[in-house]
């Protein structure tokens, strides 16, 4: 069974995720791909810790892992600004 704890944090992640890709697609944020990059490697840190720390939720852990993955990736393949 899913602790409150976990179901909350898991909550939590996926709002602050949505909340980033939202300012980037509606140009309210303009982070620079290192800045991006960092972010995935702290959910997908975040995951790993998730995966561990909780029995039964390996599926949880994964997945926010796979999450962060796909956030560094995606802030390796971003245009540099132009002056």
């Amino acid at each position: 069974m899913v602790s409150f704890g976990l179901v909350c944090l898991i909550v939590l992640i996926l709002i602050v995720i949505v909340i980033f890709y939202a300012g980037i697609l509606l140009d309210f944020i303009n982070p620079s791909a290192l800045q991006v990059q960092l972010l995935g490697v702290h959910i997908t840190l975040f995951g790993v810790i998730v995966l561990l720390a909780f029995e039964g939720s390996s599926g949880y852990g994964f997945t926010i892992g796979l999450i962060g993955l796909f956030t560094g990736m995606f802030g390796s393949f971003r245009e540099p600004q132009r002056a």
